[in-house]
């Protein structure tokens, strides 16, 4: 037996600690302390306890009795210190003196549970027993092990406040749980008290929590699993938009430069050509100076000798030489030469339409690839509501039209929104004005007089795009509604009043309707006009579907709640207005 090497080792050598407890230093304790005997003495039974240990026993019975087995004496035995057995018990003390360090290696640690029984080193409790109240080491509990009067003990694993494991009315141990007062109780509980409620032992309520506990757990694995899946879809959403940023970066850094590169040579053109008109211009000012100069010179040397004719005293010398020197030199014309001050009017302007024309074309570049762009957010309000994908949108976008393809019936219009002189489609694809009037259904939300309607779907996040049909119509109003239509109240579309529409009037004038209605230059006119809504960004724009132009964007829009779709075909005598606004399949192009 080696007692100090089973002590420093784990759980694993403490069994063998144990069985050598049992088999071998088990025979040299007293069975009342516990501890090893000191003056050991014998009973008539033949069992052996200390002296001072059995004499104080005996003091607190009426009878005599072993304290082991329980035998009775009628006399009380003549105790006799037994030599022998005691020099033997010496020898096994001093064997194992080097366990010393072991049971000190073995003592309780602040906050573990602790021996009740142990005197001077306080072991770790290796049981609690729920009948004794009390906590025991692994020495200590042996007689809980062997001896049959103890063993029949609730034991438990080593826990602090015993006493709370007990019933403060009954004083008996809280073994049971009832169900309906969630609550633990004693059997004497049980039978009073509790006895109308489900009562169970605790195991089987232990049991029943780990069913829920196991349950609980996977649905916190599944939670886990999510916010993993949320995480690396962001990650990935992340890295596309640091990538789309960097792919925009270098877009605008190419269109600054083509415009830039554009204007500087139109520029350079401009100043060329100035450059050339003035040049061509100080030629022909040049020359003109140059053939004035000439002419001025024969005109003063005209001069000179018509001077010196009145010198002349012959008469017929004078008459012979006035021919000749009245001759003029030959000259231009001059107030017919156009010489006026160069303005180089319209240079400037031609060249900055020009400049004009190429940044409009970038632009149109800019418009068509933006609308190819939303044109892929069409149908995801339907995926939205009736697809249970996760974050399977988020992580794997570029997966996504494979994965779902998008539906072209995502918006229909409600038709309880529309009031009596609208007609709505049976497929919500559709509406028109009414041939005559008719009654609205009862408890409906359609108004009686406006002619507005809208979409059944409210959009309260991302990002979504429709398309509407508008040819042969001259009159009709676009966009979103903030909440629903109410029933009875004038609407004056405006985005103060949480609407963000266009509209088209008198078959000529477009209008953005802000508070006060911004005109709008469409060229062409628009026959099928595309709406998209960005709800994080609080964006609504519209777009020339068929020419691929912008058209207008409302922006920092203040959405609250739902937005709806909305659609006006507006009223119109002599059935002017009998075309209707259509809902269109929307064409996805990569």
């Amino acid at each position: 037996m080696n007692i100090p090497d089973a002590c420093h080792t784990g759980e694993d050598s403490q069994e063998s600690h144990n069985m050598a407890v049992t088999q071998d230093e088990l025979k040299f304790r007293c069975s009342v302390c516990l501890d090893l005997y000191t003056d050991p003495v014998s009973t008539p039974c033949g069992h052996n306890f200390c002296k001072l240990c059995l004499e104080n026993y005996w003091h607190t019975t009426d009878v005599y009795r072993c304290p082991l087995c329980k035998e009775i004496f009628y006399k009380k035995p003549k105790l006799q210190v037994n030599i022998s057995f005691r020099e033997v018990v010496d020898h096994f003390k001093s064997t194992i003196s080097s366990a010393v360090p072991c049971r000190e290696s073995c003592q309780a640690k602040p906050g573990e549970v602790v021996c009740d029984v142990c005197t001077d080193v306080k072991l770790k409790a290796s049981k609690s027993c729920l009948v004794c109240v009390a906590s025991y080491c692994e020495t200590h509990l042996e007689p809980h092990i062997t001896a049959s009067a103890l063993n029949k003990h609730k034991l438990i694993e080593p826990v602090k406040n015993l006493e709370d494991r007990i019933c403060k009315r009954h004083e008996k141990i809280l073994e049971l749980y009832c169900k309906k007062e969630e609550m633990f109780i004693c059997q004497i509980c049980a039978e009073t008290s509790h006895s109308r409620h489900q009562v169970v032992t605790s195991e089987v309520a232990a049991q029943q929590k780990m069913i829920q506990i196991k349950r609980r757990e996977r649905e916190v694995e599944l939670m886990i699993q999510d916010r993993q899946r949320r995480i690396e879809g962001i990650i990935h959403l992340r890295k596309i938009t640091k990538e789309n940023a960097e792919k925009q970066m270098e877009e605008s850094v190419r269109v600054f430069t083509s415009v830039i590169e554009s204007i500087e040579k139109t520029h350079e053109e401009l100043m060329q050509g100035i450059e050339a008109k003035h040049d061509a211009e100080q030629k022909r000012f040049e020359k003109l100076i140059n053939e004035l100069r000439q002419e001025l010179a024969e005109l003063q040397e005209k001069s000179t000798e018509l001077q010196q004719l009145p010198q002349i005293e012959d008469h017929i010398t004078l008459l012979q030489t006035f021919s000749q020197a009245n001759t003029l030199p030959s000259t231009q014309n001059w107030p017919t030469i156009p010489v006026y001050e160069v303005d180089f009017l319209g240079y400037i302007r031609a060249s900055l339409m020009k400049a004009r024309e190429f940044i409009n074309l970038e632009i149109r570049k800019q418009e068509s690839t933006e609308l190819k762009k939303v044109k892929t957010f069409a149908g995801l309000l339907f995926l939205w509501s009736t697809h249970s994908f996760g974050m399977k949108y988020f992580s794997v976008k570029s997966h996504f039209y494979s994965l779902f393809p998008p539906p072209t019936d995502d918006v229909t219009i409600d038709p309880n929104s529309a009031g009596s002189r609208l007609t709505v489609s049976e497929d919500g694809k559709e509406v028109r004005q009414s041939p005559k009037r008719h009654k609205l259904l009862l408890g409906s939300g359609g108004l009686e007089e406006n002619t507005f309607v809208a979409a059944t779907q409210g959009l309260t996040t991302g990002r979504h795009y429709w398309e509407v049909g508008v040819k042969e119509k001259s009159n009709w109003t676009l966009g979103v509604t903030s909440g629903t239509l109410k029933k009875g109240e004038p609407i004056t579309p405006c985005p103060e009043n949480g609407m963000w529409t266009i509209s088209h009037s008198d078959g000529e004038n477009y209008f953005a309707l802000t508070q006060k209605p911004s005109p709008l230059t469409l060229s062409p006119r628009p026959q099928r006009v595309g709406v998209f809504v960005d709800y994080e960004e609080g964006q609504v724009s519209f777009f020339n579907a068929e020419a691929q132009t912008y058209i207008f964007s409302f922006t920092e829009c203040n959405f609250t709640s739902k937005v709806y779709p909305v659609f006006d075909p507006c009223l119109a005598a002599g059935q002017k207005e009998a075309a209707p606004l259509k809902l269109m399949i929307v064409e996805i192009t990569k």
